[in-house]
């Protein structure tokens, strides 16, 4: 008897034995584990008093084979002629009275059986089947192929031969015990019974099962309804252990395989549980190669017969395939209603009238999307009319905007891409934002998507605050006034406004986010429930009523890699706020602790880059803009960024006549933000689940409000204006006013409630929250609807009327409802620039543009600056120091060559730029001029030597570079150029020893890969000349590569006012390569992809098994702890 599971019953199990009508001539205790004093003498007392010897064997010290040991020799008869035999139980193993009586007689009258085993049943109910004997799949798992819950009717009462028995009830010859080895100690122990009777088999003996004798086993958590790893290591070790030697290699890496092909459909089936389980198990088989090939050379010194004799004793596809199906519809049962009585919970009442169809007349039955459909309708003609100028734009620029490249893969490279290709370049992680922008640019047509985002920002919006609402609440009312309250946020108007790509989708995805948690761990707001608090006439899906849903899980993980991705600085706080709730909700909390960890796992690649250096990883995506933050109660009425309290409004500047002086910004905050927190306060005050809800929702606003005063403490870059650039707090602002819009809808209800004074309460605080409603709107698309003349003449009026009243600083705000937003082209250099630029040259164009009485310059490639080439890493390198002491940075021999070109250029100089232009790779010089007041800096710019004037462009004055020398510089590569002439410059060109270009190479994409003359051919009737030298217009850095034939090429130091990278060239010709080696290596990428993949197989929906609550209470059917049905059980030693 083996005692491994319950030593409890271990005394109930020796009185079964004892009880026998043909009682064990001795009783072996074998223990898995140390068991205590008390359990040995209470054996041993039993097994005295029936006049039994009993022995106590501590496994695995030793082999249990010599353990085990009878006495005399393998084979011989004991007294009388007698075969020894030994008979296994199990501690938690009830043996009917007969049975060891019937297996000794079936094998008295079969010689030829080594191994009997018994009919295997459920403890307490003899009628229900486990197993009959046990076949073996071709995957090597065993079955029962018994339906579970099959009651026993006798029918396979004539069952005799088998692949294998289980182990509680088995009876195995002593001799063949002793020959075999005894259990496999390699193997795991679910496996241990089914070896021993498949190597039983391959000795020539034969294993049977007699139906007749009875075992009744409580074997949870072995055999066949062993855990999911214990099944698969088993079924995958049966399998490789017993394959022959040529097919073991195709097996081992099959399984592999099968393990991973496991592992990802668990997952779209929503079992990531068992998905890991089985994998676990894989790995655990795969990781063993001795352990198998010492348990291999066992089984082949004893086999006798060719493997191929179990074959007729395997279970075929068909009764494998049937065999599946019946665990699938236990499962998955068609469909239950209700309980599934067929009735409801609730008594029928007469009616005593004509009244059955009343209920379906009710307001009840009216869609419950009516409002959203009404919001959307709503502030999507607001939206349209408000930014109706924006309405066929090619693309957006302004504020932190710029448009996207045109090609996807453009897109894609530099998302993904460790050299940035802003500027003269500089190795940068761009971050995952990239991704975010490859995903909008799929299409090829991302800056289109970026203008249609913006115009829809505002029902976007009120369609995830309607959904997420509905998940606290399912009032419609409260539904319609979240939706109307987010997407009128002054957060979303500030983003969208200004032009913060980051912000805005923070603000479109932070309700969905909401949405998606509370569904993970079961906490969504259920239909109509009926007087039990079930609904009667709907199954509980999975996200309500502490029903689990994984696919919710993957939704929030994507969603917080979204966020993070979009305001890098947030990602700590909601990364923070779901382990919080996770470790608080503890069982349903599950299915949040690995969300944060694809979102960290895109940051992997910026942080091994950039640990040294944290505002590369924290600041906001676009084009660097300074902001004025908010302090903490201006963020918790719901403005990001800050206001004078005493001020006038910008939008209605003619309240200023009617009340001079009056503080109204602060009054229309007041109006905006505080009705919405009085119920939140009251939806924190409430019981029940919508409660707690309400006050997780308003700790999450605590945090959010009080990260979102830290967050600007955090330099991240210098703007263009030259202001220090901090974290923007809108990210932050928009969280803290989410958690408190949910806290109002659970508040809510309660006002709703009957009672004279709640429904007093509920109309002022519902006309308070309409007006808020209002006067946002209005705050928002008067300045856009009244002309700009009208508006200004009005708002000095204003400002004088304020200054009379003894204001010192008079001034209007606009409480976030400004805009810096403007239509622009796709391309923002002229054409002729552009062409060149995205040609296998890759030409750059100087840009000089006037800001603030400032001219500045950039270098701009393909068709100009886009917002996917920028980076938080590129915009923190204007900064230096520590992060808490910020300084601005000193300028590179880059820099420095850049900005006297440009001072060169303004000047009218009279040196010639072409020297620095070409190192640049620079073809042509545009200068911005948007109001026609940059006449006399273009005349300056004319009169330099070697600029060709083009003239006055879409995008304003340009000049090209004209060739030093007659019919330009020749194109080395096959790119298409050769036969084309003029070319001044590349990004990649041939240097001779003297410094003169001799040839522009050709480049394909962002890698060069192109053939090169030797020296010689160079210059026709010149010898060679060593010394050649091969130029980047890319500031130098260690991951830059470069080959001939192969053959690494040695690059040059950089000394003095040199910037560019370069490599030693030799006279011979032959295939160049160059290209940049990522210096955080690619295998942090890979991190991030492998767990995103990972939840988007979990956020496919697919159908799975619904739960019912009160058909799972009057079930009859036995449950494991996890909630899933018991299946067919296989007993077997667990040593």
């Amino acid at each position: 008897m083996v005692v491994d599971r319950r030593p409890d019953l271990a005394a109930d199990a020796v009185r079964s034995l004892l009880d026998q009508d043909r009682a064990p001539d001795g009783i072996v205790v074998v223990l898995a584990r140390e068991a205590d004093d008390d359990l040995r003498e209470a054996l041993s007392r039993m097994a005295d008093d029936a006049g039994r010897a009993v022995r106590f064997i501590q496994s695995p010290v030793t082999r249990l084979a010599d353990r085990l040991a009878l006495p005399g020799s393998p084979g011989d008869a004991g007294p009388g002629g007698a075969e020894h035999w030994l008979w296994w139980l199990h501690d938690d193993a009830r043996a009917a009275p007969d049975a060891l009586r019937r297996l000794l007689t079936a094998v008295e009258t079969s010689p030829s059986v080594a191994i009997a085993g018994c009919k295997q049943v459920e403890p307490g109910r003899p009628r229900h089947l486990l197993d009959v004997g046990l076949a073996v799949t071709g995957a090597g798992e065993p079955v029962s192929l018994i339906e579970p819950g099959e009651l026993d009717q006798g029918q396979y009462d004539g069952r005799t031969d088998v692949f294998a028995v289980s182990a509680p009830g088995l009876l195995v010859r002593a001799d063949v015990w002793t020959a075999l080895g005894g259990l496999d100690p390699e193997g795991p122990a679910p496996a241990a019974a089914v070896d021993l009777c498949w190597r039983a088999r391959l000795a020539g003996h034969r294993v049977v099962v007699v139906p007749e004798a009875v075992v009744g086993h409580d074997g949870a958590g072995e055999g066949l309804s062993a855990g999911t790893a214990a099944v698969r290591e088993s079924s995958l070790w049966l399998r490789l252990k017993h394959a022959r030697p040529l097919a073991l290699p195709f097996l081992w890496v099959g399984g592999l395989l099968a393990g991973l092909g496991g592992f990802l459909a668990a997952l779209l089936a929503k079992e990531p549980g068992r998905g890991a389980a089985h994998l676990n198990g894989t790995v655990r088989t795969l990781v063993r190669p001795g352990s198998l090939a010492r348990s291999r050379r066992q089984a082949r010194r004893t086999r006798r017969a060719p493997r191929s004799v179990v074959d007729p004793l395997r279970a075929d596809r068909h009764e494998v395939r049937s065999y599946r199906r019946s665990l699938v519809d236990l499962e998955a049962p068609d469909e239950v209603i209700g309980d599934g009585t067929g009735s409801t919970g609730t008594g029928t009442e007469a009616t005593g009238d004509h009244d059955d169809f009343t209920a379906l007349a009710t307001p009840e039955r009216a869609w419950v999307g009516t409002g959203l459909v009404f919001a959307l309708l709503l502030l999507g003609g607001l939206s349209l009319f408000g930014l109706r100028h924006l309405l066929g734009a090619e693309a957006l620029s302004g504020g932190s905007l710029l448009p996207l490249s045109g090609a996807p893969a453009d897109v894609w490279h530099h998302a993904t891409a460790d050299w940035s290709a802003a500027g003269a370049g500089a190795s940068v992680q761009p971050g995952p934002f990239g991704l975010v922008l490859a995903v909008l640019g799929a299409t090829g047509h991302g800056s289109a998507v970026l203008v249609w985002l913006t115009i829809l920002a505002m029902p976007l919006a009120a369609l995830g605050a309607w959904a997420a609402a509905g998940a606290v609440d399912r009032g419609r009312a409260a539904r319609l006034l979240a939706a109307l309250l987010w997407g009128l946020s002054p957060a979303l108007l500030t983003a969208s406004g200004q032009g913060r790509p980051g912000a805005l989708l923070v603000h479109l995805a932070l309700p969905w986010l909401a949405l998606a948690v509370l569904r993970a761990t079961g906490s969504a707001a259920t239909h109509r429930p009926d007087t039990d608090g079930v609904p009667a006439d709907v199954l509980i899906r999975p996200g309500h009523r502490g029903v689990v849903s994984w696919t919710a899980s993957g939704w929030t993980a994507l969603l917080l890699a979204v966020i993070g991705a979009a305001s890098p600085a947030l990602l700590p706080v909601l990364s923070g706020a779901v382990l919080a709730l996770a470790a608080v909700l503890r069982w349903p909390g599950r299915t949040l602790w690995w969300t944060p960890a694809p979102a960290l796992a895109l940051f992997l690649p910026a942080l091994v880059t950039h640990w040294t250096d944290l505002r590369a990883v924290l600041g906001d995506p676009g084009v660097p803009q300074a902001s004025d933050p908010a302090p903490a109660w201006q963020q918790l009425l719901g403005f990001p960024e800050a206001f004078a309290p005493d001020s006038g409004l910008r939008a209605l500047p003619w309240l200023d006549a009617w009340i001079p002086g009056f503080p109204w910004a602060l009054t229309a905050a007041l109006v905006i933000g505080l009705p919405v927190l009085v119920l939140a306060v009251v939806g924190a005050a409430r019981r029940g689940r919508a409660g707690q809800v309400a006050r997780a929702a308003a700790l999450l606003t605590v945090l959010a409000v009080v990260a979102g005063s830290v967050a600007p403490l955090v330099a991240v870059s210098l703007g263009t204006d030259g202001r220090l650039v901090t974290v923007f707090t809108g990210p932050f602002t928009s969280t803290a006013v989410l958690g408190v819009l949910l806290a109002a809808v659970a508040g809510s209800t309660v006002l709703g409630a009957p009672g004279a004074a709640r429904r007093t309460c509920a109309a002022v605080l519902a006309t308070a929250a309409a007006g808020s409603v209002l006067l946002t709107a209005g705050l928002w698309v008067i300045p856009r609807a009244v002309p700009a003349e009208a508006l200004q003449a009005a708002g000095t009026e204003s400002l004088e009327l304020r200054s009379g009243d003894g204001e010192p600083d008079p001034e209007l705000s606009t409480l976030g409802t400004g805009s810096a937003v403007v239509a622009s082209p796709v391309r923002l250099v002229p054409a002729t620039a552009a062409d060149q630029g995205t040609s296998a040259l890759a030409t750059r164009t100087v840009v000089l543009e006037r800001r603030a009485e400032e001219l500045q310059v950039r270098l701009a490639g393909g068709t100009g600056p886009t917002l996917d080439r920028l980076s938080a890493g590129w915009a923190a390198r204007s900064l230096s120091g520590p992060l808490p002491d910020p300084r601005a940075a000193t300028p590179d021999a880059a820099d420095e060559a850049l900005r006297s070109l440009a001072a060169g250029l303004v000047s009218g100089t009279t040196a010639d730029p072409r020297p620095v232009l070409e190192s640049f790779g620079a073809a042509f010089v545009v200068l911005r001029d948007t109001d026609g007041g940059e006449l006399g800096t273009a005349a300056s710019i004319d009169a330099v030597p070697g600029l060709a004037p083009v003239g006055l462009t879409d995008s304003g004055w340009l000049w090209r570079v004209i060739p030093s020398r007659d019919g330009g510089i020749p194109v080395a590569g096959d790119h298409g150029l050769q036969d084309r002439m003029g070319f001044t410059t590349a990004r990649v060109r041939l240097e001779d020893a003297a410094g003169n270009t001799t040839h522009l190479v050709a480049r394909d994409g962002d890698r060069v890969d192109t053939r090169i003359a030797t020296a010689t051919a160079a210059r026709e009737g010149e010898e060679a000349e060593g010394g050649r030298r091969l130029v980047l217009a890319e500031r130098a850095d260690p991951g830059w590569r470069a080959t001939l034939d192969g053959a690494p090429l040695e690059p040059v130091a950089v000394t003095g006012g040199d910037w560019a990278q370069a490599f030693e060239l030799p006279a011979g010709g032959g295939r160049l390569q160059v290209w940049h080696e990522p210096s955080g290596g690619s295998w942090t990428w890979w991190i991030g992809g492998a767990l995103l993949v990972l939840a988007v197989l979990l956020a496919i929906p697919s159908p799975v098994r619904r739960t019912d609550a009160r058909a799972d209470a009057h079930a009859g059917t036995r449950e494991r702890p996890g909630g899933g049905h018991r299946g067919p059980r296989e007993g077997t030693v667990r040593r």
